[in-house]
């Protein structure tokens, strides 16, 4: 018998990952590609469509010739996108229009705040997607491109545009254009996605000038979003079955399928969810995201989340740019040396990670980093480990909102991310929470969110069953009193009130 796999594909904000799976949970083989990120100005990000599409088809080709497997023996096909970054592109041509503008982008900041200032469209907003009005995610970006793009104009005028978030061009170019669809879980982060009634919202739309024709069609997380073209996708014609953002993905990897349970992503930036059930609930902080994690089986999973815009990216920064360490290698050999005196070392110094502005619950686009507490004697090294520690307390600040708003005790959390194998940030994580943090044995939890829910709508699995096996690889005990965690927080919580007040947004 013919041995089958399922082909999960993660692309993400720096590059695309690609698995083959089988019938048993097992990763036959594995590709990675990373892809090019453009600065044209200050807070602006972008992605050449072109390179992605690129980029996925050198993987899918990878792991194919990695696991000596013919493209007949995959079963069907599952994508992780990036979420709010989004593109444009030409309907009759397939060709992106310019380039994607990415979920960290901030050049639609002032768009954002002449609608968040326009009446009671912020209340409005928070209401019907569960999001509030941002530059963080999509419709901004959009109406951007139509004011600014001269390109984009031109196709809108001459009806040739289709607008779409990652996801949805992976689709259409696997497809060869016979399908322009997303899932809810993206379509919630658009900010035109009614979470209540499933549909775009009309008035949003109508406000924004966005027509309904020019975005995908939403279908569920787990349902036919088209048949993939042999002839354009290494050979491939397998069914595409599931689409969903990279972050519902990875608390799907966690198997975090049960309400209460909560992850964090540590990568470019940190991202927590927590699992709230099938049921939209009620918060009482109007900074608090609500969003579709998955539809399936005729139901939604709904999921509280916060964001760190900046984790690996201010470390990336910390060497690139100040030079305040030699290399990664370097990093972690002062991260081995603080992690053993890690009960003797004082935090005085802080470091706030607002390089690109800051995200939950605070969400001040113009805020920007600043580091508290240096003398002439601070080395580069201190101020190193300044950096992990402000990543920490800002993931810190979003575990404690969704807590709250949850009305949920997070007891502990699952991590994954290139972030994690720092043992000292996690360490630093777990005693500033007060909770274990857990790195769990399955690596690529975002791909292989996609996976288990592709080999579970074949049958190959129950989910449920999945999650009682669950191998925890490493967990992190707090090792502080009770006093000490909640001084270092106090300190903390002072850094905040004094950026968000030189930089009222």
């Amino acid at each position: 018998m013919v041995k089958e796999f399922v082909l999960a594909i993660d692309q993400g904000t720096t590059g695309t990952k690609a698995l083959l799976v089988d019938e048993n949970t097992n990763i036959e083989s594995i590709a990675y590609e990373k892809h090019t990120q453009y600065y044209p100005k200050s807070g602006w990000v972008e992605h050449d469509p072109a390179e992605i599409w690129e980029k996925v088809k050198a993987c899918v080709q990878a792991v194919l010739k990695e696991a000596n497997i013919s493209p007949r023996q995959i079963k069907s096909i599952g994508i992780a996108n990036q979420g709010e970054t989004v593109m444009a592109w030409d309907k009759q041509t397939g060709m992106p229009i310019g380039k994607a503008i990415v979920w960290s982008c901030n050049r639609s900041s002032a768009i954002a705040e002449d609608w968040s200032n326009d009446g009671n469209w912020n209340q409005k907003v928070k209401q019907k997607t569960g999001l509030m009005i941002d530059s963080y995610f999509s419709a901004t970006k959009i109406k951007w491109l139509m004011e600014n793009s001269q390109s984009t104009k031109e196709a809108i005028s001459q009806e040739r545009i289709l607008f779409g978030t990652m996801d949805s061009w992976l689709i259409w170019k696997i497809t060869s254009g016979a399908s322009h669809k997303t899932d809810p879980s993206t379509a919630s982060r658009t900010l035109m996605y009614n979470i209540e009634t499933n549909h775009w919202d009309d008035e949003i739309l109508a406000y924004l000038d966005i027509k309904e024709e020019w975005l995908p069609e939403v279908t569920a997380t787990v349902s036919d979003f088209g048949m993939s073209n042999p002839a354009s996708f290494i050979g491939i014609e397998a069914p595409i079955k599931v689409s969903l953002v990279d972050q519902p993905a990875s608390l799907f990897g966690h198997l975090c399928v049960n309400k209460g349970e909560s992850k964090c992503t540590y990568g470019t930036g940190c991202f927590t969810y927590i699992n709230v059930g099938n049921e939209r609930p009620k918060t009482n902080d109007g900074n608090t995201l609500t969003s579709i994690v998955w539809e399936k089986d005729g139901q939604k999973t709904f999921a509280l989340d916060g964001a760190v815009y900046s984790a690996g990216s201010s470390i990336n920064w910390s060497i690139d740019s100040v030079k305040l360490s030699e290399n990664l290698d370097e990093l972690k050999g002062w991260s081995a040396e603080w992690l053993e005196h890690i009960t003797e070392l004082d935090h005085d110094l802080l470091f706030v990670p607002s390089l690109g502005g800051l995200a939950s619950p605070y969400w001040n686009s113009e805020a920007k980093g600043i580091w508290l507490g240096f003398s002439y004697s601070t080395t580069n090294k201190e101020l190193t480990r300044a950096v992990l520690e402000g990543i920490a307390h800002r993931v810190a600040d979003t575990i404690e909102m969704l807590s709250s708003e949850s009305n949920t005790d997070i007891t502990s959390l699952r991590v994954d991310g290139g972030l994690t194998s720092n043992d000292y940030l996690m360490q630093f994580q777990a005693n500033i929470l007060g909770i274990p943090v857990e790195v769990t044995k399955v690596k690529d939890t975002t791909a292989m969110g996609v996976a288990y829910l592709l080999g579970e709508d074949l049958k190959w699995w129950d989910t449920e069953e999945l999650s009682k096996s669950l191998t925890v690889y490493k967990v992190f005990q707090p090792n502080i009193d009770k006093k000490t965690q909640q001084q270092l927080r106090k300190n903390w919580t002072k850094a905040i009130k004094l950026l968000n007040e030189y930089y009222v947004s």
